[in-house]
């Protein structure tokens, strides 16, 4: 709490012949005391005002636990379906419908997905069962291809072998001279 301000008094009383001017100090005694009763007036209407908020306040308080108990109360207990007043029950039953109607909407777009899948999945069963016929035919052109050239360096193999014998013979005059064809 803070120190209480000085309250103005004059500098100084009168003299007179036995003292200060009995008359000057009686005035400022009476204006000092009009003065504090205003100041007590005041400290005593702050005072009320307080105590009448702090009951308002711990009227409040009151209040805050007891809704918060009757709203623990509330939460705590499941509601009884019987009690459910009527516009409650048609609130739910409204949404009963539409969740019902987003279960079917989304069961009929699943479908419409595995129905996309699976054609999806067939044309490119289709797709690679093409290219896998295409690589196959491929690789038996490519097979006959290389049986072809290896069917002709054979050929010409047993040429070879023959005309070196040929030469061989020749070198050796062992045998006659076969006919290369």
């Amino acid at each position: 709490m803070t120190a209480p301000l000085p309250l103005p008094l004059p500098e100084s009383f009168a003299l007179t012949f036995r003292g200060y001017d009995r008359e000057q100090v009686d005035e400022r005694i009476d204006e000092l005391l009009a003065e504090i009763r205003l100041l007590t007036t005041d400290r005593d209407a702050a005072v009320a005002e307080a105590e009448h908020l702090a009951r308002q306040l711990e009227h409040a308080r009151a209040e805050n636990a007891e809704l918060t108990a009757r709203a623990d109360r509330l939460c705590r207990a499941p509601a009884d379906p019987a009690a459910v007043g009527d516009r409650v029950r048609h609130l739910l039953e409204l949404a009963h419908a539409e969740a019902d109607g987003v279960v079917t909407a989304a069961r009929e777009r699943a479908a419409a997905i595995v129905r996309e899948a699976e054609e999806s999945a067939s044309r490119r069963t289709a797709d690679a069962r093409a290219q896998a016929g295409r690589i196959v035919e491929d690789a038996r052109r490519r097979a006959e291809r290389l049986a072809a050239v290896e069917r002709r360096t054979a050929d010409r193999l047993r040429r070879i072998d023959a005309f070196l014998a040929d030469a061989e013979a020749l070198l050796d005059e062992r045998t006659p001279l076969r006919a290369v064809a």
